[in-house]
């Protein structure tokens, strides 16, 4: 809910194919034993919880900057 609320108030949505790679990104950072991963697409970042296969938090460009980004373990560039 978190997650789908950020995307709501910045305006950020997937099409399914970027839904598709963001998927494989966390299936792949899964593979490696990752168990919360920052997944870089395009101008978005989220944050994913790899065992619970859940967003946590979403964001763009302008929300990151300046950000710091703790708590994971791993990071996944599509």
């Amino acid at each position: 809910n978190h997650a789908i609320e950020r995307m709501r108030s910045r305006g950020i949505s997937f099409q399914p194919e970027e839904m598709t790679d963001i998927e494989n990104a966390v299936a792949k950072a899964a593979r490696k034993g990752a168990k919360d991963t920052l997944v870089l697409s395009g101008g978005n970042a989220l944050i994913v919880s790899v065992k619970n296969s859940t967003v946590v938090t979403v964001m763009d460009r302008q929300a990151m900057k300046d950000n710091v980004f703790t708590n994971i373990d791993s990071t996944v560039v599509i």
